[in-house]
């Protein structure tokens, strides 16, 4: 029915056009019809999607017709004598290949046309999926200034963790309490790491930022002990980083604030954004050392860790945080860790929750399990307590046994 709607229309608007033509024309009658106007007639080179529609606005002298393309779509096939405009419409072009066409107005003798090119839409890179290993060591070094009787860093203490650290060969190490002298004993020994600190104390200039620069003479302040995070060169590189104190006053050393206060000591947070360099892929390492007393204190920094970590990191990034949190993973002010991460010592597929603070004591009764690596995003597969004997034991490197996870991280990108 509609095609034979349209076929009469047709006819019904030739018989007024012949009509026309023959009514009183006498010698005018020779005089070649067309367009006496018509615009937006030029050559397109339009995108794949999202095609704004073309328009063409056309004065006829007599009936006019267009074609078009079986992907373009006209909003009049044809028309009579006088004034139109004429909408084109462009269907999105889902192929992988570039496609051509004509739009051709016609108007007796009298024919406009212009092409149209209309690119491909590229293709979806293909999904890749990206994998890299490594180990993540979290130590309390105990800093080298607090040298109880037998227990001496340069005497009793740097010789098994060197050892340490040689049999464990971590990718990420993560250590508190670091003082200078230590410091300069890991960059001595082991220096296939870049090293990223910052003194709890602060720094004696004020603005200074550029955490890789770092020098001890310069920068820091009565050489107080520092977070620092040291990466294996070869697989990271750093992208950014940021530290803040558990405060009211963040930024600055501190522990100002009701909710701070009892913690007694400044205590400070030291993160980087990392990229694995063999991949790619863009993840963060925090670590930490919460209050050692002070239950509003200690509650607080489980609450502004997590806050943190949500302000910096992207949903769906790989995220490790860890440290001497100075709490049992039950404790309450653990809440927000527990359920915005996982925990490597429970969710590893090999683990053991054995104590991590030993004081020093030779009683293993005494022992509490306070030292911490929370992840998400990622896969752990093996979790480990260092307290296997080396050299004069790892008992004898500090009051806190290390402890290491080994992460998978998979992205698809």
């Amino acid at each position: 029915m509609k095609t034979i709607l349209t076929s009469f229309a047709t006819f019904c608007i030739l018989l007024a056009a012949l009509c026309s033509c023959g009514k009183g024309q006498g010698p005018s009658s020779s005089v070649q019809k067309g367009f006496s106007s018509i615009s937006g007639i030029e050559d397109r080179t339009l995108e794949a999607v999202d095609v704004s529609p073309l328009t063409v606005s056309l004065t006829a002298d007599a009936y006019w017709s267009v074609s078009t393309p079986e992907w373009i779509h006209s909003s009049d096939d044809f028309g009579i004598a006088g004034s139109h405009e004429v909408i084109l419409t462009v269907d999105s072009n889902t192929g992988t290949s570039e496609r051509t066409g004509t739009v051709k107005f016609s108007c007796g003798k009298d024919e406009r046309s212009f092409s149209v090119l209309q690119k491909a839409l590229e293709p979806k890179p293909e999904e890749q999926t990206k994998t890299f290993s490594f180990r993540l060591m979290s130590f309390n070094i105990l800093q080298s200034t607090d040298e109880a009787e037998g227990h001496t860093w340069a005497e009793y203490r740097e010789k098994p963790c060197k050892v340490m650290f040689q049999e464990t060969s971590p990718d990420i190490i993560c250590l508190q309490e670091c003082r200078r002298t230590q410091l300069n004993f890991m960059k001595s020994n082991f220096p296939q790491y870049s090293y990223f600190q910052y003194a709890k104390d602060g720094v004696k200039k004020a603005g200074y930022e550029d955490v890789e620069k770092c020098d001890d003479d310069a920068i820091f302040k009565n050489g107080g002990h520092r977070d620092v995070i040291a990466l294996r060169t070869d697989r990271f590189t750093m992208l950014d980083w940021g530290r803040y104190w558990f405060s009211d006053t963040p930024d600055v050393s501190s522990y100002s604030g009701a909710l701070f206060e009892d913690g007694g000591t400044p205590k400070l947070t030291l993160w980087l954004k990392v990229r694995e360099r063999a991949t790619g892929v863009v993840f963060y390492v925090w670590t930490t050392h919460f209050f050692p007393r002070g239950e509003n204190g200690r509650k607080q920094c489980g609450i502004m860790s997590v806050e943190r970590m949500k302000a910096e990191c992207d949903d769906n990034v790989p995220v490790f945080f860890c440290g001497d949190l100075n709490l049992a993973y039950e404790h309450a002010s653990l809440q927000p860790l527990r359920q915005w991460m996982q925990h490597a010592a429970t969710n590893a597929i090999t683990t053991e929750k054995l104590p991590t603070y030993t004081g020093f004591r030779t009683d293993s009764n005494t022992w509490t399990y306070i030292d911490h690596i929370f992840y998400r995003n990622a896969t752990a597969s093996t979790y480990k307590v260092v307290n296997t004997p080396i050299e004069n034991g790892t008992s004898v490197c500090s009051d806190h046994f290390p402890i290491y996870a080994d992460f998978t991280v998979t992205v698809n990108q």
